[in-house]
Parts: structure tokens; sequence; C-alpha cells
């Protein structure tokens, strides 16, 4: 399936090489923003690929952003129950990554923010161009990290860096996120794809057999994830039902700063 490629409107499939795949996130007009069709295509795509030969998958975004999370348009309207479904809808795809049976690369080509950034987290290698910005803005409007933020960021940085990240809201370029650990390598723009492909094609070339063991023994500290999906989406949905996560979203869509209450 060398060099083929499958296009669905939000989501690009791609076989740049050969036992290697690229999924490209294709809403452009919103950041590549995660509204619920978006995940449920996702998941739709790896429950796919499953079944082929695929030594790595590589998972990027268009235009100049990786992903800026979740679609607040969307999720402004969300009930506190509609919110927890959304959590629990991106943790159980975010899952399917991480579990995905072959090592899988975020090829963050751009914003990776929020959602976006859990994302990258939930891969087994990051990447970054230079001009690539990160980070876990939730908190500036009224929300936590929903998919996966409070346990995958702290186990890539560390507890103390992951919880300036998320109670600044700070973004940090591509050389901090390498400079802390949380991105592997930072590629020059006009090369970044080249270079990301030279390291899945040198992982492809390795015993896929191995690579899937590999990963499946390093993934083992995650013994008690299920219990902190249930916890994140919980907390989420109680963030969802304060009136300071309405007026942070509606502050940010007006591009104004939000007044936050306490409530």
């Amino acid at each position: 399936m060398k060099g083929t490629s499958k296009v669905n409107n939000i989501i690009s499939e791609k076989w740049p090489s050969e036992h290697v795949v690229l999924l490209e996130l294709n809403r452009p007009e919103y950041y590549n923003a995660f509204n619920m069709d978006l995940l449920l295509e996702m998941e739709k795509r790896l429950e796919k690929l499953k079944g082929n030969d695929i030594r790595v998958l590589i998972i990027t975004g268009t235009d100049k952003s990786f992903s800026s999370g979740a679609d607040l348009k969307e999720i402004k309207t969300y009930s506190s129950q509609e919110m927890r479904d959304f959590s629990l809808a991106g943790h159980r795809v975010f899952k399917k990554i991480e579990d995905f049976p072959c090592p899988v690369i975020a090829a963050v080509n751009g914003y990776a923010l929020g959602g976006g950034c859990e994302l990258a987290c939930a891969c087994d290698l990051i990447y970054a161009t230079e001009s690539a910005k990160l980070g876990q803005p939730e908190s500036k409007v009224g929300l936590i990290p929903g998919w996966g933020g409070t346990f995958r960021l702290p186990r890539h940085i560390g507890v103390a860096k992951a919880k300036e990240l998320v109670f600044t809201s700070k973004i940090i370029t591509a050389g901090e996120a390498s400079e802390i650990g949380l991105v592997n390598a930072v590629f020059p723009d006009d090369q970044f794809m080249d270079k990301v492909l030279e390291v899945a094609e040198q992982i492809a070339k390795n015993a896929p057999i191995a690579n899937r063991l590999s990963k499946k023994m390093l993934n083992r500290y995650q013994s008690d994830i299920e219990s902190l999906i249930h916890e994140e989406s919980l907390a989420l949905a109680f963030c969802a039902a304060c009136e300071d996560q309405q007026e942070g979203i509606e502050a940010f869509l007006a591009k104004r700063e939000p007044v936050f209450q306490n409530r």
C-alpha cells in the first residue's frame, strides 16, 4: 500500500512508505480541534488499521496546527453529563492510540494545546517543528485537562513541571518542550516530515513483534489508568456545571479577558 492515500474529510490517511501510516487531522478552519465527529472518525480509523501490517503510525495535523484541543464552540453548550461523555469518548480514543499495536509518533507540526497536547502525550514518541507551541491552557476557560493531561503529562515531564504548565496555562515553545522532556526532538519546519519519516522508517525496519511486545511492557507502569480516567472525567464534568466554565469559554470566543467569580 506504499504511496497510497485516502481522504475522508476530517482525517486523511496516507502510506508514505512501506509499513508506515500517516493520519492527518483535517479541520484546519478550527485549528484541528476535536469535536465528537473527529473523535469517532479517529476511533474508526484506528480500529480499521489494527488489522494491517503497520509497523509505525504517525499522527499529525493540517496547516500550522497539530490540534488545538477540544472544539470550544461545540462544548460551550454541553451539560455536565454531556461534558463527561465527551471526556470519556476522548479517553477511549486516546487509550486506543496508547495501546495501538505498534509505535505511534506524534508529529507536532504547530499548535498542540489542551487536548492536542494530550493527544501527543498518548503517543509513544513526540517530534515537533521549531515553530510548534505546546501547553495545557484549560484553566483559562474554566476547565481542567480532560483527556489524560493530569496523569500522562506528569509521566512525561514530572509532577512539578506538569503542575506549572496546568496552573499557569503557559504555552511553551518546541525548544522549551524539548528541554523539559516533553518532546523527543525538534526539527526545522522545512525538513520536518522528512525527518519524522526517517525515524519511522528506522523503526519499521526492526522486528514488529519485538517492538509490539516492548511497547506493551514499557506501558505497564500505567496499571491504574482506568481509575484515573474515571476521576478525571468526573472532575471535568464538575467544571462544566460551574459558571466560571461558561464565562471562560464565552470570554475566549469573544477574545476578551474572563472574569471568574469562583462559582
